[in-house]
């Protein structure tokens, strides 16, 4: 008798098949209101403000509202912007360590204070703190505390999606009831 080998199961695979659904809607939704060029400018942006250090999130989804796109667009692709780096530092911690500034900048995140903080606060830390640290921050000092990579995308992803949906909201109410 044969026996099958199973494999635990693990929702991290399934978020490629989950982002790439959410993209295709909010394409759909967006062509509907403007040319496909006008649309990938102004998703382009929303992403590239995700994904830099300095402005992410906190940035990217007002920006993409200003910019006119749907809630729905500015959060995927604000989203998807944001939780790039995660996955970038999951799978090139180790070549970052050989780089010397950043092994440095990586040791000076793992400090005592920062490592007690992340024992004492844990995953809830990485849900409510992510958005506010910064994702490039928070993803290179949970590795360097050893914290496993899956649970990391997992508390980082839940946390990016969170705050942008609320953050989405709120400046949609704040348009409904200004104008």
């Amino acid at each position: 008798m044969i026996q099958q080998k199973t494999t635990p199961y693990n929702p991290v695979y399934y978020l490629p098949y989950g982002f790439a659904l959410a993209v295709m809607i909010a394409i759909v939704f967006e062509l509907r209101h403007m040319p496909a060029l006008e649309y990938a400018g102004k998703a382009f942006s929303i992403w590239f403000m995700g994904f830099f250090p300095l402005s992410e999130i906190i940035v990217a989804v007002p920006a993409g509202m200003a910019l006119g796109l749907s809630g729905l667009s500015v959060v995927v692709w604000s989203v998807f912007g944001n939780f790039l780096p995660i996955v970038l530092i999951h799978y090139g911690y180790e070549n970052l360590k050989q780089i010397e500034w950043v092994n440095g900048w990586l040791e000076w995140l793992a400090s005592e204070k920062a490592k007690e903080r992340m024992d004492r606060y844990g995953m809830w830390g990485i849900l409510v703190l992510t958005p506010w640290i910064g994702v490039w921050a928070m993803a290179a000092t949970a590795k360097a505390f050893g914290m496993s990579g899956h649970r990391l995308m997992i508390m980082a992803l839940i946390s990016i999606v969170t705050y942008a949906v609320v953050i989405a909201g709120f400046i949609s109410l704040g348009l409904a009831a200004a104008g």
